[in-house]
């Protein structure tokens, strides 16, 4: 009998216990006093306002150029190249931007991007590389939750995302990854910043969207919004493909070129990472057909201009396919080695093909 009232009087304490703690807490909400609230958005479509977005790329995509484009729009109210929003209707403010960056120096090339962007420098901050707290500053650390608290920035960049992830965190362990980026999450409906998280892609073939991602499939997973940055195969181009968004459709490709001023909008298309890499993929397995065409070419055209009918003639005799060849054509006229004119005219008409004076 004793046993039995010293365990009821156990269950009644814990009970109790946990009573108190939640009510101390506010562990529990009811839903019939919740507000619903429809998603918000920095770039209307692109990036959601308050949330984890992630934008990943292969090195030498655009990636930085990108989110400085983003970044400088930000700070003045602008628009950034990609928001497909008509211009009459953007109304956005001036916001503050906070980035941290292991990757580009600020004084010799972040501040420089920026600037040419046209930012408003006053509305961007950022902690140097060598101030010894730079590495301090992690996804789960209270330095990070400090600097978003007193800056309280519309956007927040970390740059790559490997440099932000905590010492004793494994980027391949799920649940880990996972713990360590949730404090962003709260400082975003805290203060309704957009954490810009950039990614490297890997390396390998035939892969696209989710499995582009090098290191951690969390990442995506606890994204709102992902972006993938790369170069358009055979074009000077470069395309921004949304391959995630969990608050609407996925928004269309912007394909873009950079210059010394920045990035700019070429024009929007329904191709995803996925149709470009395949692209890719086929160019690189072509090319060995490809260049012995070039080879062949050059070799064809060393002594002087020669009928272009000739021309194809002997690239079939030597076994190269009509379709290598044009390859090959296009590809030495974009290094401007190729020319090509007519002479005569009716029916003495004929086409020619000779080799332009070699630039170094």
């Amino acid at each position: 009998m004793a046993d039995k009232n010293a365990e009821s009087t156990i269950k009644k304490w814990v009970a109790t216990q946990s009573k108190e703690i939640m009510e101390k807490s506010k562990l529990l909400i009811n839903l019939d006093e919740v507000e619903e609230k429809e998603a918000s958005w920095l770039i209307p479509g692109y990036l959601p306002k308050g949330q984890i977005c992630i934008m990943c790329g292969d090195g030498g995509a655009g990636k930085t150029t990108t989110w400085c484009a983003l970044a400088a729009s930000v700070s003045t109210g602008g628009k950034v190249f990609f928001d497909q929003t008509p211009d009459e209707f953007v109304k956005a403010e001036p916001q503050k931007v906070l980035f941290f960056s292991s990757e580009d120096s600020i004084e010799y090339v972040l501040r420089a991007k920026l600037r040419k962007s046209g930012a408003n420098l006053k509305n961007i901050f950022s902690v140097s590389l060598k101030n010894p707290q730079f590495a301090d500053v992690k996804f789960n650390s209270s330095l990070l939750k400090d600097i978003v608290a007193e800056v309280k920035p519309a956007l927040a960049v970390l740059d790559p995302v490997q440099s932000f992830v905590p010492d004793n965190v494994s980027m391949s362990q799920r649940n880990e990854m996972r713990s360590c980026l949730n404090p962003l999450i709260a400082l975003g409906e805290e203060f309704g910043t957009t954490f810009l998280i950039i990614c490297h892609t890997n390396k390998r073939m035939g892969v696209y969207g989710r499995k582009r991602i090098s290191d951690s499939s969390d990442i995506w997973d606890i994204a709102r919004s992902v972006l993938i940055v790369g170069n358009v195969p055979g074009s000077s181009q470069r395309y921004l493909s949304q391959e995630k968004s969990n608050y609407g459709q996925l928004s269309q490709t912007a394909l873009f070129t950079i210059d010394e001023t920045g990035a700019h909008l070429e024009e929007y298309t329904d191709r995803r990472d996925a149709d470009f890499v395949r692209e890719s993929d086929f160019e690189n397995r072509q090319a060995p057909q490809r260049q012995d065409a070039e080879k062949f070419i050059v070799e064809y055209l060393r002594n002087g201009k020669r009928l272009t009918s000739e021309l194809d003639e002997a690239a079939q005799a030597a076994g190269i396919s009509r379709s290598s060849l044009a390859r090959a054509k296009t590809e030495l006229r974009k290094k401007k080695l190729l020319g090509s004119k007519s002479e005569g005219f009716g029916q003495n008409k004929a086409f020619y093909s000779y080799l332009l004076e070699q630039r170094t």
